[in-house]
């Protein structure tokens, strides 16, 4: 539910432009020209069967995006004296490419991913920029009662120009690199009873100093016990503790602020299977943050996270979702923004190789956390976000992909320049054998 959650580019998603347009970038671009060169080269293979029977698949894709806010400004600002110029919107491409594979080897499983992709802006030529993200996971089997992943996952994107740090909105083109390793297992303790634990090791790091006060490291553990029905269904309780560093101090009014700090969740959950076609995913719980500097910005609150997934049909799809937690997906490392939100994701068939989906979005968000608002140098700041989003996909052939998509958000702010509008269409198509 958040604005900007797993898209390439430093804006998150992507938008078309016309034939003369795509033809130009398809002269310059040389990752383009080897996409298609690869295409050409590994069609034959699609066509004669799958690679290494199923197990392996590769994928290329070509999307042309039209941002007409690529800086996310405000109404209230000036675009000739913030980014020196006088419109905000840009067009470009991404280029993308990679493989995945799926490999059972007796009762365990190796599943894991590396792509790259390549954004070539037409206008803000700052952010070009050649990401990559990949993933390994096992998911191990001992015996009929012992299971469990270990998994590590990687990427390098520009982060989002959407958020205001520190009352400071980013114009920069900044990498950040993400890590994430994790271990879980779980033990059936009866037929009936499942006891679970997990570890977690998160690294997150920026390139441009002045926002490498935003790097995180953090450490966290879980246990959780639950009932298991003889239908899968489950319902128990989870605790989690998590320690998080941030090497570089913030320098606040002169000064220098340790942002670490210790955070608890204690959660009842539950997914529940109600009808053949309706299942429930459900979390109600308890977040404590404790800061190791200025406890005044100690946070205790009630979350939730809930969604119903409703199969009304063979071929529409409808998902609800309500929320009120910490989110995970917006980058303001030195606080944390606390949000209210709810959605609704719909999804029709057409026909066999026609979807239509959309999203429909309204979150509220508080930010809080910042030792800014100690000090009196930030001011409390409260946002209002809505997202309207229409998908069409359309599988040409069963290795062919094309989808285009519509999105707008409209961001309200009790900052003087945290509001934007933003409207971004997209094209894309891929081949995967």
């Amino acid at each position: 539910m958040a604005a900007c959650q797993q898209s390439p580019g430093p804006l998150c998603h992507r938008n078309p432009e016309n034939s003369l347009f795509t033809q130009k970038y398809l002269r310059r671009t040389p990752l383009v020209q080897a996409a298609a060169f690869a295409i050409g080269m590994l069609l034959p293979a699609a066509n004669a069967g799958a690679l290494w029977k199923d197990k392996l698949e590769v994928f290329v894709s070509e999307a042309i995006t039209h941002d007409d806010n690529v800086f996310r400004l405000s109404d209230a600002a000036d675009p000739a004296t913030t980014i020196g110029s006088s419109s905000t919107a840009d067009t470009y491409t991404t280029t993308t490419a990679g493989l995945r594979f799926d490999v059972p080897v007796s009762r365990q499983r190796f599943l894991g991913e590396l792509g790259w992709y390549h954004n070539n802006y037409n206008r803000f030529s700052e952010f070009d920029f050649t990401g990559n993200n990949a993933r390994a996971l096992w998911q191990w089997q001992a015996g009929n009662r012992l299971s469990g992943q270990l998994g590590y996952t990687q990427r390098k994107a520009l982060s989002s120009l959407s958020n205001v740090q520190s009352g400071v909105q980013s114009t920069t083109a900044n990498p950040v690199h993400k890590q994430d390793g994790y271990f879980n297992a779980a033990y059936m303790m009866t037929p009936r009873w499942r006891l679970k634990g997990e570890l977690i090791d998160s690294r997150s790091s920026n390139t441009v100093p002045e926002f490498q006060v935003n790097d995180i490291n953090i450490d966290g553990t879980g246990l959780g016990v639950s009932y298991v029905s003889p239908a899968e269904n489950e319902i128990g309780v989870n605790m989690r503790v998590a320690d998080a560093e941030l090497p570089f101090p913030q320098l606040v009014a002169g000064t220098p602020v340790d942002n670490a700090y210790e955070q608890r969740n204690v959660d009842l959950v539950t997914s529940w299977t109600i009808t053949g076609h309706s299942r429930l995913n459900a979390r109600l719980g308890r977040v404590d943050r404790n800061y190791d500097q200025f406890p005044e910005r100690n946070f205790d609150d009630t979350t939730y996270h809930a969604a119903y997934e409703w199969r009304a049909t063979g071929k529409l799809r409808l998902t609800a979702e309500a929320q009120r937690d910490i989110s995970l997906y917006e980058e303001v490392n030195t606080g944390f923004v606390f949000l209210r939100g709810v959605a609704l994701r719909p999804a029709f068939d057409l026909t066999p190789k026609i979807t239509i989906s959309g999203a429909l979005e309204h979150n509220n968000m508080e930010y809080l956390g910042d030792a800014g608002l100690v000090l009196g140098t930030v001011q409390p700041r409260t946002d209002r976000m809505r997202v309207y989003a229409l998908n069409v996909s359309y599988r040409a052939l069963r290795h062919v992909l094309v989808e285009a998509a519509l999105r707008r958000e409209d961001r309200a702010s009790s900052d003087p320049f945290g509001d934007y509008e933003v409207n971004i269409v997209s094209l894309t198509g891929g081949i995967r054998f």
